[in-house]
């Protein structure tokens, strides 16, 4: 479908020149005489762009372009005028103007204008209905009263630009924590670049995260920005930071003080504005006791700190979440649990948080596809409450848990044939993670 487009001008002769220039290259125009009058054809017609004058008869360009930004599926606005001074070009610019053109205008200039801005609303739209389906996959399921504290907790740090520290055991959510910040946010039509912290070697995480030219280093066959270039004028994700050694932790925390990321290889710094979030499930104020966690980082990465609810403070939440586990995983709404299966869930204890309860519902989609999962069904693949972990219950919660996952790892690493990828793949964790926990276990 062609692209609607509206001249804004008081001049006919104008009006009439633009529209048959943009019907010859197969756009449908529109005009108007007046910001009023265009006004009145947005509240009916979705223009994919606007070319304003901004010396109008009655309500002024600008206004009209301060107008339009007020509402949440504005147009872009291409600004042609005969008003050449640079204080008028530079608040257009800063009010969402895509471009400033002085009159007279050439017909080349003005459609290679035209199609970079309608490429530029095209991308806007696509960016859009990826964060409208990202919003929609990444809402916070439950109605328990932890869940209640963690979404008013998220509703109030969202706005603001403060760092953000989200606490949690391994499967809790925390990815889906920040997310919902983000969505949340002044920066939610921003970038939002996520960053494995465990997951980059350290000698290569300057590289990384803050750069590099080409030729910097052996390998660096191009120029590559960085995580955090990439993520100027949005937010960033460092996901277990925890994890850091106290050299890459330094590197780090530069960067957040001056703003500014030294590209490596490069003369020059940059400055970026990024909002950022960190999650762990490590208690970092313990690390920083035991001297392998940066007091001073921590202080700047914990402005504002989110505790996310293991499952089993949440069980109340279990049924809710086999629902929406359901919904995604068979979609076709032919496999269903029995009440008394349902009932069962709601009874285990969870060590891997939400994370195990989805595998589990997902095994019961595949092995019960298109029927009603029975209790006996759920029983066979959760285990016995108060078993599921196999441990003596005088021990504390710390060391039953430890030693499940002790042994959980060990089972599956023997399953794999001493394959940690194909294990980690399993666990749903990501490699370098497992190698950690498989040494401080001492399985190998």
């Amino acid at each position: 479908m062609p692209a609607k487009i509206l001249v804004v001008d008081d001049e006919p002769n104008i009006t009439s020149s633009f529209s048959s220039l943009l019907r010859d290259e197969g756009y449908q125009p529109d005009t108007a005489a007046s910001a009023e009058e265009a006004a009145r054809r947005c509240d009916h017609i979705d223009y994919s762009l606007i070319l304003l004058d901004l010396n109008l008869p009655g309500q002024s360009g600008l206004e009209f372009l301060r107008q339009l930004r007020r509402g949440p599926m504005a147009p872009l606005v291409l600004v042609i005028s005969g008003l050449a001074d640079i204080p008028t070009a530079l608040e257009a610019i800063r009010l969402g103007a895509v471009d400033y053109l002085e009159k007279p205008v050439k017909a080349e200039k003005l459609l290679a204008s035209v199609r970079a801005s309608l490429a530029l609303a095209s991308a806007h739209r696509q960016r859009t209905i990826i964060v409208d389906d990202i919003d929609d996959r990444s809402q916070i399921t439950g109605e328990s009263r932890a869940v209640r504290g963690l979404l008013e907790t998220v509703a109030q740090a969202a706005p603001t630009d403060s760092a953000i520290l989200i606490e949690g055991e391994n499967g809790t959510g925390k990815e889906l924590v920040a997310t919902r910040v983000y969505l949340q946010s002044r920066r939610r039509d921003q970038p939002f670049v996520k960053v494995n912290c465990p997951g980059i070697p350290a000698s290569l995480f300057e590289s990384q995260l803050f750069g590099h030219t080409r030729g910097a280093f052996t390998g660096a066959v191009k120029d590559y920005p960085g995580k955090f270039v990439q993520a100027d004028g949005g937010t960033i994700f460092l996901d277990e930071i925890g994890d850091l050694p106290l050299d890459c932790q330094a590197k780090l925390l530069r960067v957040l003080e001056t703003g500014e990321v030294e590209t490596l290889g490069a003369v020059d710094s940059r400055s970026v504005d990024v909002r950022l979030i960190c999650a762990t499930n490590r208690t970092l104020k313990r690390l920083v006791d035991e001297r392998r966690f940066r007091e001073d980082l921590y202080y700047r990465i914990s402005v504002l700190v989110i505790n996310v609810p293991p499952l089993r403070e949440r069980l109340d939440d279990v049924p809710l979440l086999v629902g929406e586990f359901l919904r995604r995983l068979d979609p076709s709404g032919r496999t269903s649990l029995s009440a008394e299966a349902v009932a069962y869930l709601a009874t285990l204890t969870y060590p891997g948080n939400i994370r195990q309860l989805k595998n589990i519902v997902e095994r019961l989609t595949i092995l019960c596809r298109d029927r009603q999962v029975s209790l006996a069904d759920v029983q066979s693949q959760a285990g016995e409450p108060g078993r599921d972990i196999g441990l003596d219950h005088s021990s504390s919660l710390v060391d039953r848990l430890r030693n499940f996952e002790k042994q959980l790892i060990g089972q599956t690493l023997k399953d794999c044939d001493g394959n940690i990828s194909e294990a980690a793949r399993l666990l749903h964790t990501d490699r370098a993670n497992l190698s950690r926990k498989i040494k401080d276990y001492g399985l190998r």
